[in-house]
């Protein structure tokens, strides 16, 4: 008996390490894509300005491509709690995807499961007719989903089989906004072939601050000579002459490359977030910010590793604004099975 015993632990060290080196060729791939959010640029965003990081990304073949947005089950939750504290940062950072969720619902006669439950059956279908299509916007737009939604629309054949002309407008303007989520995620997604966008973000920290910690606001208010040089740091000088170049030359490559680079990951995060390990507010709660920072993070490299397990040995992009890069691949290179890609 022992003899079989210690003969089948062999045999699984064995197939073990076999197994692991075999996989060790097949890792998931994840690629956090720092950005700066569009919305900045203004009036003088235009969606050709993405064309060549478009193009490089393309290069990668992603198969999964995820977003800074809250899932719609999260913005449920959040509003289920019916707390005050959270009501700024559901109104910031869904409350527009609720009401139009809803208005839709209330057209359709569902509610939010069961429109996310429709579309998914949607989605499973080896080929989606334009007809489907139509029905799987609708239900996405129920679902909280404006960005998946928005590639749908693209992908339909015969736009005038929407007959809702006003969502029409919406998803068209939507698609090349000043928003990464759409201009860039959703022309990327087209560009590869994927059908749906991943929400990976959790907006909570901040909700939490102001919630637990009040003497924050008061300290933060008296230390503001600690903070003052934050915006002229060398790091953000650059950042800016990259911005204005990128403008001028209506192409936002090299200004992505810039904030994917490692010395911006570096003194980005000691500029704005290893400060408040300096500033030494008499509450301490300079630090209660930073750890709820690497709350958010860690909760958003969760949500990066929930994607992954439905993209095993795939390619997962991750677009997301680039203070957290640092963060996130700083958790993400201890997971076994992911190799980080880099941005070129």
């Amino acid at each position: 008996m022992k003899r079989i015993l210690i003969f089948g632990t062999f045999l699984v060290l064995l197939f073990g390490v076999r197994a692991y080196a075999q996989s060790d060729h097949s890792q998931t791939k994840v690629m956090i894509l720092g950005t700066t959010h569009l919305q900045q640029l203004g009036s003088s965003f235009k969606a050709e300005m993405l064309d060549e990081v478009i193009s490089r990304l393309t290069d990668y073949d992603f198969d999964a491509i995820c977003i800074e947005n809250m899932p719609g089950q999260l913005l449920y939750d959040i509003q289920s709690r019916n707390d005050s504290a959270f009501i700024d940062v559901l109104e910031g950072f869904g409350g527009e995807r609720l009401k139009i969720a809803e208005r839709y619902q209330s057209i359709l006669g569902i509610n939010y499961l069961a429109a996310n439950e429709h579309a998914n059956t949607i989605l499973e279908q080896v080929k989606i007719e334009d007809s489907d299509r139509v029905d799987l916007i609708y239900n996405l737009v129920a679902a909280t989903d404006l960005a998946s939604a928005v590639i749908q629309y693209k992908y339909l054949t015969d736009k005038l089989l929407l007959a809702d002309r006003d969502l029409k407008e919406r998803l068209e303007k939507l698609s090349t906004s000043a928003n990464e989520k759409y201009s860039l995620a959703c022309r990327l997604a087209i560009r590869e072939g994927i059908q749906k966008l991943e929400y990976i973000d959790n907006f909570q920290d901040e909700a939490l601050l102001m919630e637990h910690f009040p003497e924050f606001m008061e300290d933060y208010m008296q230390n503001q000579e600690k903070l003052a040089n934050i915006s002229v740091q060398p790091v953000y000088q650059r950042l800016g002459v990259e911005t204005k170049r990128s403008i001028e030359e209506s192409n936002l490559l090299e200004l992505y490359q810039f904030v994917n680079s490692k010395e911006y990951m570096v003194q980005d995060a000691d500029a704005q977030w290893d400060i408040w390990l300096r500033t030494d507010f008499p509450s301490r709660t300079d630090r209660s910010r930073y750890y709820l920072w690497e709350m958010r993070n860690l909760q958003i490299a969760a949500n990066i590793m929930q994607t992954a397990a439905f993209y095993p040995g795939k390619r997962v992009l991750v677009i997301i604004g680039s203070s957290h890069k640092a963060f996130l691949e700083k958790y993400l290179s201890q997971a076994s099975d992911i190799k980080l890609l880099e941005f070129k």
